[in-house]
């Protein structure tokens, strides 16, 4: 299917590392975004490879740290990391990024972090969503899926649609 198809009939979302780590490990919403997943199969989800490096990170501190109260055992972590791989490898989640090291990127980054006290990594998955194909087709209906307030409410403010996992309904 090509991505022109997927824009004609099904929504386009956007996982932030917080709804990454939800698909790895159970956790509080892990339940709500599998199950939205699976009923929006025919819908493309997309991820920034910031975000797949913040996911992999957090598997880590619940791995290595025993002192978190989500500390997970050596399987849970490989088990985990191995799914997030297989998401992308097999296209379920496919890894979609602007040029961060481009200048002018990067100084919309600066200033979607600063206008709203983000840090780089979370502005940088809201430049990502405006600039990504999707975004210039309203029918696909880009939604940002994250798990972490700030990023929702800032998200928000820049013009996004948002679903919040843990605060709101399924959209």
């Amino acid at each position: 299917m090509t991505r022109d198809a997927i824009v004609d009939f099904h929504r386009v979302h956007y996982l932030d590392a917080s709804v990454l780590v939800k698909l790895m490990v159970k956790e509080e919403a892990s339940d709500i975004v599998d199950d939205y997943m699976k009923r929006e199969y025919l819908s493309s989800f997309n991820t920034t490879s910031l975000c797949f490096a913040e996911a992999l990170g957090a598997l880590k501190l619940k791995r290595f740290n025993q002192r978190r109260p989500d500390h997970i055992g050596e399987e849970p972590y490989f088990t985990g990391a191995d799914e997030l791989r297989a998401f992308v490898t097999t296209g379920r989640i496919h890894l979609v990024d602007v040029g961060i090291t481009d200048s002018t990127v990067f100084t919309e980054v600066e200033n979607i972090a600063r206008r709203n006290s983000l840090d780089i990594a979370d502005a940088y998955q809201i430049v990502t969503v405006r600039k990504d194909y999707f975004y210039r087709f309203p029918q696909a209906q880009p939604i940002l899926i994250t798990a972490d307030d700030g990023l929702a409410k800032a998200a928000r403010a820049e013009g996004l649609r948002v679903w919040d996992c843990l605060r709101e309904c399924a959209p």
